[in-house]
């Protein structure tokens, strides 16, 4: 048996990847397009609607229990979707006028804790990981998806009103006299 301690820390380097990339992301802000905010929420709809149809042909049926498992944990994903979402600074942009999305750290510790915990479960031996389809599988896409789509409709509807807060001020309006 290997007792390399580099090798057991090796399952959890992309985790730390994760982390430290995420970390970079928290401290400057970006440019948010709400009018693209849709595109996310779709890529994620169509592969986890090829994982379904794969799912329905070659997969174990569900029973009520499952799909309370997966509706319970698409719960869970909108809920934390909404509150990551919430969780993002939005300010104008002074001279552009474009909306500035910084993440905070409660952000990426909701993730974060999202993949410890997957990590666990996964570790535990409570679920079968390594079927192809199963309530694992199924529950941990309902999580994402909910999560994304939440995300995306939260922070789509900031955004409208940080737009609507904004108001250019009356003296840079050409033709206005001080």
């Amino acid at each position: 048996m290997n007792q390399d301690p580099a090798h057991a820390l090796l399952p959890y380097l992309p985790l730390l990847i994760v982390v430290v990339l995420m970390f970079r992301r928290t401290r400057r802000p970006r440019i948010i397009r709400p009018e693209r905010l849709w595109i996310m929420p779709s890529i994620v709809i169509l592969a986890i609607g090829f994982y379904v149809y794969g799912a329905i042909k070659i997969g174990p049926p569900l029973h009520p229990l499952d799909w309370a498992v997966i509706l319970g944990t698409a719960a869970v994903g909108a809920a934390l979707g909404a509150v990551r979402a919430h969780l993002v600074r939005l300010r104008r942009h002074p001279d552009t006028g474009a909306i500035e999305a910084t993440l905070s750290a409660w952000g990426l510790i909701i993730i974060l804790a999202w993949i410890a915990g997957r990590m666990l479960l996964k570790n535990s031996g409570w679920v079968n990981v390594n079927a192809q389809f199963g309530l694992y599988n199924e529950a941990s896409m309902a999580l994402a998806l909910a999560l994304v789509v939440a995300q995306a409709v939260v922070l789509t509807h900031r955004c409208q009103a940080v737009r609507t807060e904004y108001k250019p001020s009356s003296d840079s309006l050409p033709g206005s006299t001080v």
